[in-house]
């Protein structure tokens, strides 16, 4: 059995235990390059604690005599730098401080938590350095360190993971208490004012920190200005995170390593990754796409356990950016570009990636430019690079099927507030995706959904919003793989949901949807005149009639196509669809 690290960001434990590594130690010698203060970006679980484990373990002084052990059989152990093990290195990370509570109450948990990592420095490094009392304020305790470290031959080395984690948290739920922390004499711009006063000959040499976006540092401003911005450089663009190349090597190593022959093939499980865990770009400059390593190595693990693919395909641990697309919801800027990801599934186009920008001005409900907004879905890995228009545009679009589900979750919370009406909607979509049963769902949609979207004036009255109610309530990724105008048969289907193929439901269907959308204008009746109508008598309107008929010509064709490409395998059921305004519906099947 493949010994994995799924959720161990320890680089000495993993190398020592013999668990599969993607070697990134050949990017050292790069980011000393790039300069003593940096600070690196990418979306939570990504591997950047691994990242400062790594760091840690080639740059501090104690682990010389483990060089080899650790790094031998390793690109920077073939070529090491000056640099190894010249460092006392000391860690912080963030997100063991509590955002709980009060300006004051916070400022109590950081200064603890940074005097223990203090304390546990000196206990570290008690044969190289003299004993210091800790202070009561963690900055005097760490100014006095400083101090005691200029009196050796080694510099220091600073890592700080997850610099912006208590801060993030701290956002969304209340903006004064943020404010209280990052502007003015707050004491995490304090704290951070004085690592930026180590760097200049007061012993600390380099600086490395981590965090998810730019919107603290920014707000930190001139506390820390001093760090170069790394995150969109081209050569580290796959600094963490795993190629397709490794995945194919891991799952050619899991297979390998198993005693009988599993059911599952590597092509099979590779496609399933790709269209769940797809590819990231973090730089408009290169082309090579990344892979979430913690979404990997879930699915890599349960894989190799149970010898299937996991029913549930959004790894748990990724679930807390669900908080962050509800804060994004709370801003009508924001909750358009939500509803346009899902809504008309068209990249969304920016001149450029905000690199730092501050809280207000992202909240700034009065401008129009959705950069800033777009820019921190990209950061928090819920929007990703997709190349660049003609006029050099930076396109950007959701990475995966896995973001897509916690979009389209948030918007079931928009449309369907009321949790009794979300739980509702599970009977009628049983009854179409079990027994090809549509008309509860369309009644359900009429009384439930129409009525939320003719209120909210940021949605689409046209067939774009209603491909956004089908696809919101059906999605489902335990049983489906659900596409948003998918290439099928030389056109674009508006919805198609498949049985996921690595554990296919042998009860569900698998949907195909074609839908049309007439004003009430062009039908020259009033929403109430419609709503006293039987169903049946709506089809018989010419105009409705018409695009049914429109509808089931391009529903025969990607039948067709599907059905070619799926073979025996397909339980299709195809309904061509017809909003009448937002107020009735009219299905057909093929």
């Amino acid at each position: 059995m493949l010994e994995l690290p799924y959720g161990i960001a320890d680089f000495s434990r993993i190398i020592k235990t013999g668990r599969a590594y993607v070697d990134r130690t050949s990017h050292i010698r790069g980011v000393e390059s790039l300069g003593e203060n940096l600070l690196f970006i990418r979306p939570r679980r990504f591997g950047k604690s691994l990242w400062l484990q790594t760091l840690a373990a080639y740059y501090d002084l104690r682990t010389a005599d483990e060089h080899e052990e650790l790094f031998g059989r390793l690109a920077i152990g073939q070529d090491p730098t000056p640099n190894a093990h010249r460092y006392f290195v000391l860690q912080w990370d963030f997100s063991w401080v509590s955002p709980s509570g009060s300006v004051a109450e916070i400022t109590a948990a950081l200064n603890g938590y940074v005097n223990t990592a203090l304390r546990n420095f000196l206990r570290y490094y008690r044969q190289h350095l003299p004993a210091i009392t800790i202070r009561d304020n963690a900055k005097d305790t760490f100014l006095e360190i400083l101090g005691a470290i200029r009196e050796t031959a080694h510099p220091l080395y600073l890592l700080i993971d997850e610099y912006d984690n208590f801060a993030n948290e701290v956002m969304v739920r209340d903006e004064s208490v943020y404010s209280g922390l990052v502007h003015g004499v707050g004491p995490y711009k304090e704290l951070m004012k004085a690592v930026k006063g180590a760097t200049q000959g007061q012993g600390l040499e380099r600086l490395f920190v981590t965090g998810i976006s730019p919107v603290v540092m920014s707000d930190l401003s001139s506390g820390m200005n001093i760090l170069v911005d790394v995150y969109q450089r081209p050569e580290l663009n796959s600094l963490c995170g795993f190629k397709a190349e490794e995945i194919v090597d891991l799952l050619e190593r899991i297979r390998a390593a198993d005693e009988k022959a599993p059911a599952w093939t590597v092509e099979e499980a590779r496609r399933t990754i790709r269209d769940w865990y797809n590819g990231y770009r973090f730089s408009p400059s290169s082309m090579e796409q990344v892979y979430n390593p913690t979404m990997t190595l879930y699915f890599l693990d349960h894989l190799q356990r149970y010898r299937e693919s996991p029913r549930q395909l959004l790894d748990d641990n990724l679930a807390a950016d669900e908080d962050k697309l509800r804060f994004i919801g709370q801003i009508v800027s924001g909750q358009q570009a939500l509803l346009d990801v899902v809504q008309n599934d068209e990249p969304i186009e920016i001149d450029r990636l905000a690199g730092r920008f501050t809280l207000s001005e992202m909240m700034d409900l009065s401008a129009n430019d959705v950069t800033f907004m777009a820019s921190y879905l990209y950061y928090f890995g819920m929007l990703t690079l997709a190349g660049e228009t003609r006029t050099q545009k930076l396109r950007l679009v959701p990475p995966n099927l896995v973001v897509k589900k916690l979009y389209a979750e948030q918007i079931r919370r928009f449309l369907l507030p009321e949790g009794r009406d979300r739980t509702a909607a599970d009977a009628p979509v049983r009854a179409l995706t079990q027994r090809g049963e549509i008309e509860g769902f369309l009644a359900f949609v009429e009384e439930k959904v129409f009525a939320a979207m003719s209120n909210r004036d940021y949605v689409w009255m046209n067939e774009h919003g209603l491909k956004m109610a089908f696809h919101v309530l059906l999605f489902n990724d335990i049983s489906y793989m659900v596409f948003s105008e998918p290439e099928v048969g030389r056109g674009y289907a508006d919805l198609c949901l498949l049985r996921r193929r690595d554990r296919p439901s042998p009860v569900l269907f698998d949907l195909l949807f074609e839908l049309k959308y007439v004003k009430l204008a062009a039908l020259g009746k009033t929403g109430e005149e419609l709503r006293r109508m039987e169903r049946k008598d709506l089809g018989e309107l010419s105009l409705v009639k018409d695009c049914l008929a429109d509808a089931e010509a391009q529903l025969h064709r990607y039948r067709d196509a599907l059905t070619k490409r799926y073979g025996e395998t397909l339980r299709l059921r195809a309904y061509s669809v017809v909003a009448l305004g937002f107020e009735r519906l009219v299905a057909r099947e093929l």
